[in-house]
């Protein structure tokens, strides 16, 4: 993986929770797809065949001071291998005993084995627990299914013992059977594998990709398509007849859908956990590793005289760390609607000839198609009571006519009628000098029996079309968002700029469609010209919020610089558009769930929210419509006219708006109406389809 600077990657830094004790290097099977015995990394044959009893003592002292120092109340220790049973059962049971002797610290330590259960005898099962050993199993299903890859060393049936130790398993009704591990081949008809494992009533049951790099793919070309049918054909089988069988994979799949963390190592962000420890005592990162190029695991130091504390430091496991969080992953995925379920995909699989670790994961394509199965199941199956707009015509929302004035004209009246409701309520009876949301903004804040206080009286000097108040002398109206805005002074030159801007922003707006004067003017009660207090703010500010319906906050500057009419013409639109959508989900609900999933933001760092990445795809695709309806104009009207900027602008919003519905309609939790909203909008930009390639797709 090569080095790194560590003061650097500090916030890297591995907190390991489990280690994985390779008490045997070797195997009794020889299953081709191994990531240990038929992968790049051959150190398997340099290395003892068994664990020493001395390694295990040194590796416990090393674990007493690890976890004492981070006062860790939970670790978990699998034994793996090779085959961990050929340490024997009754060496599994005294490595027990040395470890939790030797863990002196209040720390619980759960231990397990990962096996194919060749050697798993009712003695040995009692033996195990009796020692509270849990058992995870490896069986990729019916016989002639398991023995497509999990074969003996002469090439012979491993199905018979593995599934003898699965009944002895299930017939001892011992609590420490965890589970069974099978591993995905695709020429098997997901049908066929789901039916044979429901049979058992199995604590846990994950399926497993086989694991591969862009280097050595486990499918070529030819057959790309292969496994992401089958992905898709399983998960629909599971979600709609099979969900009794515990799928650690397609549950973390699903759940990721609302914001679950993936417990699994092939999808997700998150930190280096995990140690793994070879029978020679030294340490190597993830097991997994071996698969990309010989040594890229190997950590160079020993339980004899390393610490944990030194191996969770070192540049190869914060460089691992580094490829588990937003920063370390493909530029591609950094473009990616499932970027934060996914996390980049399996470290391990990422690997590329030349690109090293930063390439999009081998399984992009069969990750982003199975999340989009997921997410438009699970819509289907929430109740959605609303199945229609009920305030506006389908093609009404960005095609401004009569009929939207109308429905501004509405909504503002609907504003001003619960306004009017909560000033009875609060006493007041001077309402009429009072915005609605100045009313809604204090009332949000304070109990009703204070309510009369704090209000002054409204006497705006200047207004924009006759209607629109503008800088009215009302605190509430700023208050709550003394975080993000400070209002400007009326003797300012900042104000007297955006004042001046307004008429030259309107001839814009009329450029773009003779009614949105109307609409703004007919559903804006207030604006409110501020500058931004947020640190490293200096580009073209603007705000609104659903707690103050009607009212718009633009900023006349962008840092020193005075905004040209476009720019202030852009900003009134922007927040406009989002008092609209506001207006539309009071009535209509067009999500389930408004925070997850949460998508990459062409627009703006971070992860947005699913409601405020629908608000700024809705927004944006009015801002690309504007400026090109600019751009196509003769500019003969239009003050400060750059034909070169609007056309530039409208490309760029175009791009945003486009990422933003199709992610939306591909991995939002939509309601009928949200999808039918995602399907108008799309038509009016003229997008010709809304199907979306996963952008990590490298062969």
């Amino acid at each position: 993986m090569g080095t790194v600077d560590v003061d650097s990657r500090a916030k890297h830094k591995a907190h390991f929770v489990g280690a994985l004790l390779k008490v045997a290097s070797r195997c009794n099977l020889d299953c081709d797809y191994c990531y240990m015995y038929h992968h790049v990394d051959q150190t398997w044959r340099t290395l003892p065949k068994l664990m020493s009893f001395e390694t295990i003592h040194r590796f416990a002292t090393q674990l007493n001071l690890y976890v004492s120092k981070h006062t860790i109340d939970e670790f978990s220790i699998v034994f793996h291998g090779g085959e961990p049973m050929l340490f024997t059962v009754e060496g599994l049971r005294r490595a027990c005993d040395i470890i939790r002797s030797e863990v002196v610290a209040e720390c619980n330590i759960d231990f397990s084995i990962q096996t194919n259960g060749h050697l798993l005898t009712d003695k040995a099962i009692q033996v195990l627990e009796n020692a509270h050993v849990g058992v995870s199993l490896s069986l990729d299903g019916p016989k002639h299914v398991n023995d497509l890859h999990r074969v003996d060393h002469s090439g012979g049936s491993s199905y018979r013992a593995t599934y003898d130790a699965l009944q002895k398993l299930i017939e001892s009704r011992s609590n420490i059977f965890q589970g069974v591990l099978a591993v995905i081949d695709p020429c098997v008809p997901p049908a066929e594998l789901l039916d044979f494992f429901s049979q058992f009533e199995l604590p846990s049951l994950d399926f497993l990709m086989p694991d591969a790099t862009h280097a050595n793919p486990r499918f070529h070309n030819s057959s790309r398509n292969v496994l992401r049918s089958w992905l898709i054909e399983a998960y629909n089988l599971w979600y709609s007849e099979y969900s009794h069988l515990p799928i650690r994979f397609f549950d973390a799949v699903l759940s990721s859908r609302l914001g679950v963390q993936s417990p699994t190592d092939i999808m997700g962000f998150g930190t280096v956990n995990l140690i793994v420890i070879e029978t020679d005592g030294s340490y190597t990162d993830h097991d997994v590793f071996k698969i990309t190029k010989d040594g890229l695991n190997h950590l160079h130091g020993n339980v004899e005289n390393t610490s944990l504390d030194s191996m969770a430091i070192h540049p190869k496991v914060l460089e691992h760390g580094r490829r588990l969080s937003v920063e370390g992953v493909a530029n591609e995925c950094l473009a990616c609607p499932v970027l934060e379920a996914c996390g980049g995909g399996a470290v391990m699989h990422r690997y590329h000839e030349e690109r090293g670790l930063d390439a999009p994961t081998v399984y992009c394509r069969e990750m982003f198609s199975l999340l989009s199965t997921a997410s438009t199941l699970l819509r289907n199956d929430l109740d959605d009571t609303s199945n229609s707009y009920r305030s506006l015509s389908s093609d009404s929302f960005l095609l401004f006519n009569s009929e939207f004035v109308a429905n501004c004209r509405n909504w503002r009246l609907k504003v001003e009628h619960r306004a009017s409701a909560l000033a009875q309520v609060m006493g007041l009876h001077c309402r009429e000098n009072i915005p609605a949301a100045a009313l809604w903004l204090k009332h949000s804040q304070s109990s009703v029996d204070n309510e009369s206080a704090g209000f002054s009286a409204v006497h705006p000097k200047d207004y924009w079309r006759g209607t629109i108040r503008i800088q009215t002398d009302e605190g509430w109206l700023s208050k709550p968002f003394a975080d993000s805005i400070r209002v400007i002074s009326v003797d300012s030159a900042e104000y007297r700029h955006g004042l001046a801007m307004l008429p030259m922003a309107e001839r814009y707006l009329s450029e773009f469609s003779p009614f949105l004067p109307n609409a703004i003017g007919a559903l804006i009660s207030d604006i409110i010209f501020v500058e931004t207090t947020v640190e490293g703010e200096s580009g073209i500010f603007s705000f609104s919020d659903d707690s103050a319906p009607n009212v718009l906050y633009i900023s006349p500057y962008a840092g020193d610089q005075p905004l040209a009419p476009d720019d202030i013409a852009d900003s009134i639109l922007h927040e406009f558009l989002h008092q609209i959508l506001y207006h539309v989900e009071s009535a209509t609900p067009l999500l389930h769930d408004h925070k997850f999933p949460r998508f990459p933001a062409p627009w703006r760092s971070g992860f947005r929210q699913s409601g405020g990445f629908l608000h700024g795809t809705f927004v944006f695709s009015g801002l690309a419509l504007f400026w090109q309806a600019i751009a196509q104009s003769n500019g003969s009207n239009l003050p400060s006219y750059s034909g070169e900027k609007a056309a530039a602008n409208a490309a760029t919003f175009r791009d945003q708006a486009t990422y933003g519905l199709r992610s939306a309609y591909n991995f939002s939790l939509l309601t009928a109406a949200g999808i039918k909203l995602v399907e108008n909008i799309a038509q009016v930009l003229d997008l010709d389809s809304l199907e979306m390639q996963a952008p990590g797709i490298l062969n």
